[in-house]
């Protein structure tokens, strides 16, 4: 079996994992074979570089879709993975689209070997950086308050402390951290107390009224009701299940 067949087994190997990257809007994914051929690529590639389907798109080089100088720069540094099997890390680089847009991106690019170690082409991902921060952006302002959570929940929490430490009203708090998080804070905050709990019961012989209180419940009463809602069992049922 030649090279080019066999790049294009591992495609097809490969391509239940490959769709991961069609839920990752910041990531462009692609396979190249030893000569810098496309063999597969995801939908936000198609996109970047204006193609309607993947097939449009088999066969083609960089040279195909960017300036001669960004083409050149991708074809050195793939020869320099294909022939050393080092791989490209998180390099910050320009890619350009059809429109002649060009952005910074950060891109991984790993050697794809056959199974006799042979390196038959490589493996891409290419992550717009405006985009992944963007996600990033509504975690890391609510940064603050989810460290305190972690640091401080055996003691009573005040909503208007975390939005304070945020910088934020509490109404923008509030309505921020259920957006990101799909449940208000309170409740993200006894969520990290009954999982502490679940902890307690498996690594320790205390109590259950020592571990309602070392877990910030204010009783072992509504400890109990509420682990139950969570796990189906009490936590006497639930230690006795998985100690």
């Amino acid at each position: 079996m030649d090279r080019k067949s066999k790049i294009s087994d591992f495609v097809n190997r490969q391509e239940p994992y490959g769709s991961l990257f069609e839920y990752l809007d910041d990531v462009i994914f692609f396979i190249k074979d030893l000569e810098g051929r496309f063999v597969t690529v995801n939908s936000n590639f198609l996109k970047r570089f204006g193609y309607a389907k993947k097939e449009e798109v088999i066969g083609l080089t960089d040279y195909d879709m960017v300036s001669l100088e960004l083409a050149q720069q991708y074809e050195r540094d793939d020869h320099g993975v294909t022939s050393t099997g080092v791989p490209i890390i998180d390099q910050n680089e320009q890619v350009s689209s059809t429109s002649g847009l060009t952005s910074f991106f950060t891109t991984t690019k790993l050697p794809v070997y056959n199974n006799e170690r042979e390196i038959i082409g490589l493996v891409g991902i290419v992550r717009d950086i405006a985009k992944a921060e963007q996600q990033v952006k509504p975690v890391s302002e609510l940064q603050a308050a989810i460290d305190y959570i972690d640091g401080h929940f055996t003691e009573d929490i005040s909503v208007n402390d975390l939005a304070g430490l945020c910088g934020m009203s509490v109404s923008t708090f509030l309505r921020r951290f259920k957006k990101k998080f799909n449940t208000p804070p309170v409740k993200y905050i006894r969520d990290v107390r009954l999982k502490a709990v679940s902890k307690k019961l498996l690594e320790s012989n205390s109590s259950l009224c020592d571990i309602s209180f070392d877990c910030g419940f204010c009783d072992q009463s509504y400890m109990t009701r509420e682990f139950k809602k969570m796990t189906g069992l009490t936590p006497k049922e639930y230690r006795l299940q998985y100690a």
